[in-house]
């Protein structure tokens, strides 16, 4: 047996930062990965193929939104999606070859295997050879992931009906696609298909898309959704698919049909956790397959920690690098008080994407906290214009007596981008009125900052000259 300060399961961006966190405060420590390649569902199947497909179909956008005089733009209708994607071999060849290179600077030892508990403190990888290895370790982090969830009325055959990992093998482009799921997948996937010419239908049983972002941001992608074509069944669900020799017919709740060449099934993912024999670490996990943890990550076991998706929402590549470095930290010797920063930002890269940061309109009243709102439009932005996106806005909530920076919230191009400006102010305490006195550069989508603080604090105003009658006439 090999002993370490800390075993790390997974190589995603949980527990890739967790090991070299860990290393870096001087512990021994080993990584297992199951795959032949690390980066985990990141930089292999999910995030970066995916932004890889968006790349491409937000080209072809902008290509026939340039007005170019005398030049044409069309997708082959032999291309596959694999083709689509691009520069997605490269961009995940560099990402394996920065991990690795990550890995062995810090000293991390790595072993290809399937790991599972033997007992809470020993690990054991069973290596593709058939061979097994046993691990101790006084510390555990386990950062496995997640997979697509397969609910069980559906028959993915990736044939017909896919996941969202199997879409992006898919040989041809559709005519047309039905996608049973209104989450982020759901939602990046419809954005990129419609952008590439495929008859796009979303079938989602809430009130909306994406309810946990600010009200405004997210109705504004459902009028953007529906102007790029894309048909929405809401407040329903798909009861049966039954594949045909070229098409799928969906029956809904309410009996009404619908046909289309393809189904994705995006209904959320679920923990990778089967292998891991919980049980002998005295572990459960829940139904989805996910791990409860505390503030510093770590499971009802206080010496193994989880991390990145195992761990549930919001299941975001930048959010999982955090943990991982959180729970080493505390794990390890490091700062023990540290916890993940409350200010997280949420990008969603729909085609035009969406982010956000800070509270929502939503729960500023639900707290009783008196807000103002300033807006600006990308409509009329130099910058959007040039690059054939001129759609979304900008969105500032701030504090209605001192301006204060409580929450920032985008759509439209380079919006996952554009809302880091808005979290760095906030996270120094700032107020409206550093975008007033900033310089920004021009043309920019940056410089929609200023206009959307000139908004609030127009807003703020108004305020004041309302309370003033107010007060005036209550002397009377």
């Amino acid at each position: 047996m090999l002993s370490y300060d800390v075993v790390v399961i997974g190589s995603g961006p949980a527990g890739e930062n967790g090991a070299i966190q860990a290393s870096f405060l001087g512990k021994k420590v080993a990584l297992v990965e199951k795959e032949a390649v690390p980066g985990g569902a990141s930089a292999n199947t999910g995030t970066i193929p995916s932004k890889a497909l968006r790349e491409t179909a937000l080209a072809i956008q902008q290509a026939r939104n340039r007005d170019a005089h005398g030049i044409e733009f069309r997708v082959s209708e032999t291309v596959t999606v694999p083709e689509l994607m691009g520069r997605r071999g490269l961009v995940t060849a560099r990402e394996h070859s920065r991990i690795r290179s990550a890995l062995n600077r810090a000293g991390v030892e790595q072993f290809r295997g399937v790991a599972s508990f033997q007992d809470p403190h020993t690990i054991r990888v069973a290596v593709p050879d058939g061979g097994e290895q046993d691990l101790h370790a006084e510390v555990i982090l386990l950062a496995t992931g997640t997979r697509p969830f397969h609910p069980p009325q559906y028959a993915i055959d990736n044939a017909r009906v896919y996941d969202s990992d199997s879409i992006l093998m898919l040989d041809r482009i559709p005519r047309s696609l039905a996608i049973l799921g209104g989450g982020v997948a759901g939602c990046e996937y419809a954005s990129i298909f419609a952008a590439l010419g495929v008859h796009v239908s979303i079938i989602d049983s809430k009130d909306r898309l994406l309810p946990w972002l600010d009200a405004e941001l997210s109705t504004a992608m459902q009028d953007l959704f529906a102007l790029a074509g894309i048909d929405m069944y809401q407040r329903t669900r798909a009861m049966r698919l039954e594949p045909g020799d070229k098409d799928v017919l969906v029956t809904l709740k309410d009996g009404s049909r619908l046909v289309a060449e393809k189904v994705l099934v995006a209904a959320g993912r679920i923990g990778n956790v089967e292998s891991l024999n919980l049980g002998a670490a005295g572990l459960k996990a829940t139904d989805k397959g996910l791990l409860e943890v505390n503030a510093y990550y770590q499971t009802a076991v206080p010496h193994v920690y989880a991390a990145g998706d195992l761990v549930g929402f919001p299941g975001l590549a930048s959010t999982s690098m955090e943990q991982g470095r959180v729970a080493m930290n505390h794990a390890c010797g490091g700062s023990r008080t540290q916890t993940l920063s409350s200010l997280l930002p949420v990008g969603i890269y729909t085609i035009p994407e969406v982010s956000g940061v800070g509270d929502t309109e939503e729960q500023l009243r639900a707290r009783g906290h008196e807000y103002v709102v300033g807006k600006a439009t990308l409509v009329g932005n130099a910058r959007a214009n040039l690059i054939g996106e001129a759609v979304g806005f900008v969105k500032v909530v701030a504090d209605a007596h001192d301006g204060k920076l409580l929450g920032v919230h985008c759509i439209g191009p380079h919006a996952s981008e554009l809302v880091h400006l808005g979290q760095a102010v906030m996270s120094h305490g700032g107020n409206l009125n550093y975008f007033v006195e900033a310089v920004f550069n021009y043309p920019t989508l940056g410089e929609a900052y200023k206009y959307a603080a000139y908004d609030a604090l127009e807003k703020m105003r108004e305020r004041t000259n309302v309370r003033s009658i107010e007060s005036a006439a209550a002397k009377k």
